[in-house]
């Protein structure tokens, strides 16, 4: 029987089922035992701590508060950044169709209603503006928070943005979030604890989420570090323009000069030039043996400044063009596609996602879906040849593109219908194809003659093989 750790429980050998498994009686150098626990429980999500519940600070056991997060937001290239993201989802469209369709259907009134509430959600401010406010919990602390505000018969009526900062989360015994009528979240404001709120009252989307965590992990979290270099940096930058004693540079007094005729020379000197800018710009004479030396000031901004903003640029996925040494057009280009694809591809996928739960689960339609109307930015002399490949082959129709371009369809019945270019000019996709058709059926018809040929001379005819009658010639 192998030694037991002191405090472990453990129990016979014939008790335990799984012994050959752990410690055989042959095998050697075996694992061993393990310990078996005194009062198995349920699977626990995270080993949250004791009585987390009982302090009603929002993220308490974190090393960085709320408040420092907000803080941390608003350093220049940091804000700078968030702004940007902001920036770029609010100049794209959107829209609400059925899930699948390419098109929406403007005649469907359950389209209608959606686009309707999704106009002014909290029935105040336009979706844009609302979004904005979204993406700002979103990417300085990652606590987005909305609240479903019903009438007396549980219908939606609004969704307000609540400060994600003031929103506690509570957790079950197993670590897990509190299923209704169970509270799940808490308001806490000037430190007491305002209301309790389930999963149906708040709508609570950390993107960053962790298994060993209740919070969700920013982009402004993940480089603290950083941020707080950045603003030690612009502290010693900013004291050079207003705390700094050193002068552009010193003149060397002659020899043999008292303290009091420096002085005087010095106020002298100072009367003559400041202010004067054309005398600053003239040859002085001055005593003999005076020398002038020049101090060197120490680089106001140069390649450690531009590292920290492309930190910065980094974890908001944004590229750091603006913040560096001018590239070439090719590479600036990449990175800024680069950035497109990595940080603003996955943003928007998040808003999508929330937006499909807020049209399918809270406003009950569940065969539709929100959509991005991503712009192509693609060169005007490539956009056209890219139209006429597709009309050539049928890929699209002359009027689906003069939508594409913001120009009326044309009126002719051909235009809506698919062309493909032949050797006789464009041919509607169905003549063609039923060219097609007939062709293949010649073809059929030709192959099955040959395979199948009819021989005369085993065929009969009249009179042939047929019996001799009575007086027929020999």
């Amino acid at each position: 029987m192998p030694t037991l750790t002191p405090g472990a429980v453990t129990q016979s050998l014939a008790q335990f089922s799984t012994y050959a498994t752990f410690q055989p009686s042959s095998g050697l150098f075996s694992p061993g035992l393990p310990p078996i626990p005194p009062d198995p429980q349920p699977v626990r999500v995270q080993d949250f701590p004791t009585g987390v519940n009982l302090n009603w600070t929002p993220r308490a056991y974190d090393p960085f508060g709320f408040p420092a997060l907000r803080s941390f937001s608003n350093v220049e290239l940091v804000r700078l950044a968030i702004e940007t993201r902001k920036d770029q989802i609010e100049r794209l469209d959107w829209r609400v169709k059925k899930i699948g369709a390419k098109r929406a259907d403007n005649n469907d009134p359950r389209i209608q209603e959606a686009m309707r509430f999704l106009r002014k959600p909290d029935g105040q401010h336009h979706f844009a503006v609302w979004l904005r406010m979204i993406v700002e919990d979103l990417l300085a602390l990652d606590a987005p928070a909305i609240e479903v505000r019903r009438n007396r018969a549980r219908k939606v009526i609004g969704l307000d943005v609540v400060d994600g900062a003031s929103i506690k989360v509570l957790v079950d015994q197993n670590g897990r979030r509190p299923l209704p009528p169970d509270p799940a979240y808490q308001q806490v404001i000037k430190g007491r604890v305002w209301t309790n709120l389930t999963t149906d009252d708040l709508l609570y989307h950390p993107r960053n989420r962790r298994s060993n965590h209740m919070y969700g992990f920013g982009p402004v979290e993940q480089i603290i570090v950083t941020i707080n270099t950045v603003m030690q940096r612009q502290a010693a930058q900013l004291a050079h323009f207003t705390a700094s004693n050193i002068p552009s540079g010193i003149l060397n007094a002659p020899n043999g000069w008292t303290p009091q005729q420096i002085k005087d020379f010095q106020d002298w000197f100072d009367a003559v030039l400041t202010g004067n800018t054309q005398d600053r710009s003239k040859l002085k004479w001055v005593p003999e043996g005076t020398k002038y030396q020049a101090f060197k000031d120490a680089p106001i901004k140069d390649e450690f400044d531009e590292w920290l903003a492309r930190i910065v640029a980094f974890a908001f996925s944004l590229p750091p063009t603006p913040f560096v040494k001018q590239m070439n057009r090719s590479t600036s280009e990449t990175d800024q596609e680069r950035a497109q694809e990595e940080g603003l591809g996955p943003l928007l996928i998040w808003a999508k996602r929330l937006m499909d739960d807020v049209i399918q689960e809270l406003l009950g339609f569940y065969d539709l879906e929100f959509a991005w109307e991503v712009e192509r930015d693609v060169d005007p002399e490539t956009q056209s040849k890219i139209d006429d490949m597709d009309l050539r082959n049928g890929s699209r129709t002359i009027n689906q593109v003069r939508s594409d371009r913001g120009q009326d369809p044309y009126s002719n019945a051909l235009a809506n219908e698919p062309l493909v270019m032949t050797a006789n000019g464009y041919v509607p996709l169905t003549s063609y194809q039923d060219s097609r058709d007939d062709k293949a059926a010649n073809a059929k018809a030709v192959a099955d003659a040959v395979a199948n040929p009819e021989d005369e001379t085993d065929q009969p005819s009249d009179g042939e093989n047929d019996e001799p009658r009575a007086g027929d010639p020999d």
